[in-house]
């Protein structure tokens, strides 16, 4: 993993903590060239001659709001991770216990 990850994985992270972003899976996915969008993990915009990847979210009691959300494939990557291993993590201290 370069830099570049590690920085988009720790800005995901922080982002579903807060609840800018959720932390468990989207009930739709799609993808597409771009549409000009702001990333919600990034901030830059989704050029046309790039992958966007826009996720459904309902509001889920757990502090993210609900709606539609913009990523780059890169930082789509990051988030999902970061959902997987909070997942992981919740799992083992639910297991400890």
């Amino acid at each position: 993993m370069d830099q570049d990850d590690t920085l988009l994985r720790a800005r995901a992270r922080a982002f579903i903590q807060t609840g800018k972003l959720p932390r468990s899976r989207p009930e739709r996915t799609w993808g597409g060239r771009g549409s000009s969008a702001s990333c919600t993990l990034c901030g830059s915009s989704v050029s046309r001659d790039e992958l966007e990847v826009e996720i459904e979210r309902p509001f889920d009691g757990e502090g993210a709001a609900g709606g539609n959300y913009h990523f780059h494939l890169r930082c789509f990557a990051a988030w999902e991770h970061e959902c997987r291993d909070l997942e992981l993590e919740s799992s083992s201290l639910v297991a400890a216990n």
